[in-house]
């Protein structure tokens, strides 16, 4: 079968989690099948500080053997200029010397993937698939991480815009962006509606696991646990997350906070301190991706410690779909992607307008009818309703066809 080369394109890690967790799933897809219409060569950018396992090294030599080619740069760190044009260059010699083999398809994953793939086409005359294609200029302004005003954000939303409105085929998470894509940016290409998709065989729900799990952290399974998987800051909520758990046991001391994060240990105990939380009444935990669903068994609702903005209605957050696989019930603020929706709409989580004590505290009896639920019915309604959501099996024949359009260009 003669196969369609195609270039995957991504500004991460190849074992970055946000990769394997999630957009690996569909790749590990086609190289099981025989009758696939596509190879791949993927090219990304690693990190010195995170060398490859030895499991690692195993699973590209497997994958290898089932047609993957790759192409590993070296990732400049920082978010100046001189670092992103080096990135930048680096990517064009690597797709440059693809596009002279035959390769004119290429899919990205995030905006700046895209918008460097955008670069690469002008000259290279490549065919794009954008996925999970979000503004990410308007979420760096949101955040206060760019000033509206400035060089950085005015020229990147240029590049977004005129990068989807080139793209074979665009997909992303909400018909919010499906608007912003068909209706302002007025694309030509498709547009495919895709979320974020959850790894959710990974997360089935595990009694032994959960068992094991609360016995080695200390937490009795008299407590009632709240879990928070994620980062202070930035794109998230920092002290407000902290608040929010102080809020919240104000009504019942038997809640734990379960907090699994790459942030130093004194910093977050620092903010649980500012919120006036014991240290015996939340648990800080450090885990890589392999080892990550064993903590979410232990937990009983879990949090997205994203704050409200305008841009935020675009996001797909991966963690949502984790969530409801392992069964979890969440909380979430406002006009965050369309997960405060399905929320409501299904039965699944809290919604707040933002993390104010009010807010919260206003909360409480929704969260406290969850944490009264039983425990064994949540899960599976929780689970069963993201399936149908986040799951591989529902959301694979779409990115599929996202695919089918790209190579029949």
């Amino acid at each position: 079968m003669n196969k369609k080369p195609v270039i995957i394109f991504l500004y991460n890690r190849l074992f970055d989690p946000l990769i394997q967790g999630n957009f690996w799933l569909y790749i590990d897809s086609y190289l099981n099948d025989v009758n696939s219409p596509v190879r791949f060569h993927v090219i990304t950018y690693e990190d010195k500080r995170y060398p490859l396992t030895q499991d690692q090294k195993e699973k590209i030599k497997e994958w290898k053997s089932k047609g993957l080619e790759w192409t590993a740069l070296n990732w400049h760190p920082g978010i100046g200029a001189s670092q992103k044009a080096s990135d930048l260059l680096s990517g064009f010699k690597a797709v440059s010397a693809l596009r002279s083999n035959g390769f004119k398809h290429i899919v990205t994953l995030g905006s700046v993937a895209g918008t460097f793939a955008y670069l690469y086409s002008i000259p290279l005359r490549l065919s794009q698939f954008l996925y999970q294609y979000e503004p990410h200029s308007e979420y760096a302004v949101d955040n206060g991480m760019w000033p509206e005003k400035s060089f950085q954000t005015l020229f990147s939303r240029v590049l977004e815009r005129r990068a989807a409105r080139s793209a074979v085929v665009v997909a992303s998470g909400t018909r919010f962006m499906r608007e912003r894509v068909k209706d302002e940016w007025k694309s030509r290409g498709a547009f495919v509606k895709i979320p974020t998709v959850a790894n959710d065989k990974k997360f089935i729900f595990d009694a032994s696991l959960r068992d094991a799990m609360r016995k080695n952290l200390g937490i009795s399974e008299s407590k009632k646990v709240i879990f928070y998987p994620g980062k202070f800051d930035g794109l998230y909520y920092g002290d407000e997350t902290a608040l929010m758990f102080r809020w919240l046991r104000d009504f019942d001391e038997k809640l734990h906070f379960l907090i699994v994060t790459p942030h130093d240990d004194e910093e977050v105990h620092g903010r649980f301190e500012r919120a006036g939380v014991s240290r015996s009444d939340y648990t800080i935990c450090h885990s890589d991706y392999s080892e990550i669903h064993k903590y979410f068994f232990a937990a009983d609702f879990a949090v997205i410690a994203v704050p409200p903005g305008p841009s935020k209605k675009f996001i797909s957050n991966i963690k949502v779909g984790e969530y409801l696989s392992a069964g979890l019930p969440y909380l979430i603020t406002r006009g965050v992607s369309e997960d405060y929706l399905f929320a409501e709409e299904n039965d699944v989580g809290v919604v707040v307008d933002d993390f104010t004590e009010s807010d919260i505290k206003g909360a409480w009896p929704k969260i406290q009818d969850y944490l009264s639920r039983n425990s064994e019915e949540l899960r599976k309604h929780c689970r069963n309703k993201g399936l149908g959501y986040r799951g591989f099996e529902s959301l694979n024949p779409k990115f599929r066809k996202a695919i089918d359009i790209l190579i029949s260009k």
